[in-house]
């Protein structure tokens, strides 16, 4: 008799948390953090805290729009993972959005 283990599946993704709230407000840049959040299936203060990180780093800047915020992403500074310095945000996010195939030139 064979006996069979079974083994958990491994959930995760290929972009981070920061990553994913980042792309949205790219394309969403007026969208409220309670909308933001529930697009992406994250708590409000998940999505605060990310936007608060983003914000302290120079990725994202905000400004006011009557009682709302809007968000504006500076797609000039580069990946912050040291092997993705050389490419800038836009360059990458850029690449993940057009649906064009293959790794952004240097």
């Amino acid at each position: 008799m064979t006996l069979r283990v079974k083994r958990e599946v491994k959930h995760w993704t290929f972009l981070t948390n920061h990553g994913v709230v980042f792309f949205h407000i790219m394309q969403n840049p007026g969208d409220t953090i309670r909308r933001i959040a529930d697009r992406l299936r994250l708590a409000e203060r998940t999505v605060a805290g990310i936007l608060h990180d983003l914000k302290e780093a120079g990725y994202v800047s905000v400004t006011k729009e009557g009682r709302r915020n809007r968000y504006i992403v500076q797609p000039d500074l580069p990946m912050r993972h040291h092997s993705m310095q050389e490419y800038s945000v836009e360059d990458f996010f850029f690449e993940l959005s057009s649906g064009e195939e293959g790794p952004p030139s240097p």
